[in-house]
């Protein structure tokens, strides 16, 4: 089989020769020694389910130095402190003023290769700044020839996803902020409905523009909703799956599928992902990180969604040894394999640092064990 036609197969809950193998790795092409690029290694094992980022840029995470914000006057200073850089930025609207400050950590230090900056002023404080905001949101870009030229490229060796983030992954939750917006959800509930309602409009906009313009999977980015951040199952229901639904008929109504991003706790949220109509759920994280038993979910869940990845990047294929690893790819296909609906992959990207000999036998052990008989 291709590799196309294998995960094809095993989404659609049948047998295909083996279990794909689709880890996620471009962190480890970081490795500052330059030991082992997976890509090149191991691609002839991969069943590569490739993410692509729409073109429409985000100013929420991205400081350029210059703006594609015609009615908009920007301030942007950047300078050192200590070892953080500093942007601060004041975008003047016809709506008036908004302001942040971000703190970016070096990164290949104790911070990580790709360090998450820190926000000490969000642009929305409040309510009278959601008019300015919708002025810093630029228009969605239709062109995704990217894509497909990335989708010819590949054939049939794997799949091309678009990446759409939710109303909150870089969109309400950097713009407001995740504590401030779970604080907004019991003081100032109609606040929280109006800016989600914002940046869900957005995401959907920007669903039916990938759809339109040819893309056939959509990799749906809600690790700002997981439990993990913070968020009860019970909000989650209220607030959350109502614009999974939304999203995943949308993209239902194209024909195309849809694969859900949460690399957090999945154990008292992935009944109501599942029930949304999602044709794949990813990362499926084991403790001591996540809570996801496999072998639960593949019995709740497993005739719905199609599980993906699982194998822990950290405590198993990072800090681990060939043994475990080996035994932990084993133990996940006898579990998983049966039936279809899983293919094994990474709890999150594989990271710098990683043994070689542990990569080596986490494929092999793929391939050994990922064979149906």
């Amino acid at each position: 089989m291709t590799g196309r036609e294998r995960l094809l197969t095993t989404i659609r809950h049948q047998e295909p020769d083996r279990v794909p193998i689709c880890p996620r790795i471009q962190f480890a092409w970081l490795d500052p020694d330059r030991r082992h690029r997976l890509e090149e290694l191991y691609s002839p094992a991969i069943d590569p389910m490739e993410i692509l980022s729409p073109r429409t840029p985000n100013y929420l995470i991205g400081y350029p130095d210059d703006y594609d914000l015609p009615e908009v006057r920007v301030e942007q200073t950047r300078y050192e402190e200590g070892e953080y850089e500093v942007v601060e930025r004041a975008f003047h609207t016809p709506a008036g003023r908004l302001s942040d400050r971000t703190k970016i950590p070096p990164s290949g230090r104790e911070y990580g290769m790709i360090p998450n900056p820190i926000k000490t002023e969000f642009l929305v404080k409040g309510r009278d700044g959601l008019p300015a905001l919708r002025y810093l949101l630029p228009e969605i870009k239709g062109d995704y020839s990217h894509v497909r030229a990335r989708m010819e490229e590949l054939g049939d060796r794997g799949l091309v996803m678009v990446n759409v983030m939710s109303e909150l992954c870089h969109q309400a939750g950097d713009a407001r902020g995740m504590e401030n917006l779970m604080v907004d959800y019991y003081v100032n509930r109609p606040f929280l409905d109006e800016l989600l309602g914002l940046f869900q409009e957005r995401t959907l906009a920007e669903t039916r523009a990938a759809l339109e313009g040819g893309v056939e999977w959509i990799f749906a980015n809600y690790y700002y909703n997981s439990l993990s951040a913070g968020w009860s199952p019970a909000i989650f229901r209220e607030v959350f799956v109502p614009h999974i639904r939304a999203q995943v008929g949308l993209i239902h109504s194209y024909g195309a599928r849809v694969d859900y991003y949460d690399d957090g706790k999945l154990a008292n949220s992935m009944e109501m992902i599942a029930d949304c109509g999602v044709d794949v759920l990813e990362t499926c994280t084991p403790p001591p990180v996540g809570d996801f038993d496999l072998r639960d979910a593949k019995a709740r869940i497993g005739a719905k969604t199609t599980l993906k990845g699982y194998i822990d990047l950290l405590w198993v294929v990072k800090h681990g040894t060939p043994d475990l690893v080996e035994r932990t790819v084993a133990e996940a296909m006898e579990i998983a394999k049966p039936g279809g609906g899983f293919i094994i992959g990474s709890s999150d990207s594989f990271r710098e640092g990683t043994p070689p000999e542990n990569m080596h036998t986490y494929f092999q052990s793929c391939l050994t064990y990922g064979v149906y008989r």
